[in-house]
């Protein structure tokens, strides 16, 4: 997941809220054993909507509407609406303060089994940081359900403790970025990471915290009294578990997804697509003349090949493809961004960012690799964001791209995630438009081979 926002134009944003969808951010109390799902769909389908957000200031970024119960319930259910619908991520989070109080105090909580602390999860996206406890819900989509899901309550105040200039949330956790654990700062209500694997974070964070390999995403942290001295720790957690894809414990169609949404002008308001659960399981979930690229099996990733604007060609073996990120994200030194976009209306010489803003519209290309040695060329076009902006008050834009970062000579042996990051190709919403993609979950079986995989 990464997104961008242009502060300079966000009040020209917000005057979409009367164009298209529900821009509040409302959550619906829902009825006993109501599924979210909406009429004439199959029961492994649910619509996706690209509007505004719930702030009024979103961008090619797609939700849906998620039912979260406690744990055995039918009726302490809520309808959370403005759910980022991620493939680069894993797992399901939701905002503390969109939740009922009945419902909040009903999730359980996981706990370290040594102690009894409270697992409480740092979950580090490309843009900033999430904080708050792992508790179990059971989560519907559609028709498709699935029971005591571990999912990530996003900035429960119950852990958000201070004292003096120290605060509960760890200084490895907090340095990562800003922290993204309100609904203003976040853009959602709530986020369900579909990508190809289930857990969040897999073998790494159940190896030991003192061994040098586990990322830092896991603490143990008080029930109560916290202080300085009774600190939240990091803590090993095994996949079972970690905050997990709630489609992997869906009784059938849990093998994958698959991302439909249809072409739109440049600026549309809004825009409808639908989420599939299964591939090959359903007859409305068949893989037909789709080229199929197998991923790395450990990140998911595959390799692309990318010639820059000013001719280097760039290996790129850590590629994705991210509706959670709402434009292109690569390295390409000959576009112009950050500074280099000074001269355009809405440009924040405060907080630059990093939108492409190149003087005329750009057809570009990369060529994808599978592990499996299948490719398929992708074609393109960047735009330049800050006259896109200006231009069309809309919520869907097909040639929005930002910079990862300076591009690198050599992107065999990156040695910082800085370097893993200017060494991939963010596929993000964009390449979605006109497009139905099929993202295979690693493990899972497909008449087309095992995942993880990606088809379009």
């Amino acid at each position: 997941m990464r997104k961008l926002l242009l502060l300079g134009l966000v009040q020209v944003l917000f005057l979409l809220a009367g164009c298209g969808g529900n821009s509040g951010g409302g959550v619906i109390t829902s009825t006993a054993g109501n599924t979210g799902n909406s009429g004439g769909h199959a029961a492994n389908t649910v619509t996706m909507t690209v509007d505004n957000g719930p702030n009024g200031d979103a961008v090619d970024t797609p939700f849906i509407t998620v039912t979260v119960c406690a744990p055995g319930s039918t009726t302490n259910c809520q309808q959370i609406d403005h759910v980022e619908v991620d493939t680069g991520s894993y797992g399901f989070r939701v905002m503390s303060s969109v939740l009922s109080p009945s419902l909040a105090s009903a999730l359980q909580q996981e706990q370290v089994s040594t102690n009894g602390d409270s697992i409480v999860e740092c979950t580090q996206f490309a843009d900033g940081f999430s904080w708050g406890p792992v508790k179990l819900a059971d989560v519907q989509v559609a028709g498709e359900s699935a029971s005591n899901v571990p999912i990530q309550v996003m900035g429960d105040p119950t852990y958000t403790a201070s004292s003096g200039t120290t605060s509960e949330i760890p200084t490895p956790c907090s340095s990562t970025g800003p922290e993204e654990d309100t609904v203003a700062a976040f853009g959602a209500n709530g986020i369900i990471g579909i990508g190809p694997f289930g857990a969040d974070c897999g073998s790494l964070c159940g190896t030991s915290v003192s061994g040098g390999t586990n990322p830092g995403w896991y603490y143990g942290c008080p029930a109560s009294g916290w202080s300085p001295t009774n600190p939240c720790n990091e803590i090993a957690v095994t996949d079972s578990g970690q905050v997990t894809n709630p489609a992997v414990f869906f009784q059938t169609d849990n093998n994958g997804v698959i991302i439909e949404f249809p072409s739109a002008p440049e600026g549309a308001s809004t825009l409808t697509g639908t989420l599939v659960f299964g591939i090959g399981t359903e007859s409305n979930n068949s893989l037909g003349g789709q080229t199929v690229l197998t991923a790395d099996s450990s990140y998911g990733d595959i390799n692309t090949d990318y010639t820059t604007v000013n001719g280097p060609q760039q290996y790129l073996p850590y590629s994705y493809f991210d509706t959670g990120s709402n434009a292109y994200y690569f390295s390409d030194d000959g576009i112009p961004s950050l500074q280099g976009c000074s001269s355009y209306k809405g440009y924040n010489s405060t907080t630059p960012d990093s939108w492409f803003c190149p003087a005329s519209e750009l057809n570009r290309s990369a060529a994808n690799t599978g592990q499996n040695g299948t490719q398929s060329t992708v074609y393109f076009s960047i735009g330049n964001a800050y006259t896109i902006f200006n231009s069309y008050a809309g919520t869907v834009f097909n040639d929005l791209g930002a910079s990862a970062g300076s591009q690198l000579t050599d992107c065999a042996s990156p040695t910082s995630a800085s370097q893993d990051q200017s060494c991939g190709f963010d596929f993000g919403f964009p390449f979605f438009i006109g497009r139905n993609v099929y993202i295979a979950f690693a493990g899972a079986n497909t008449a087309w081979g095992n995942g993880p995989y990606y088809a379009y």
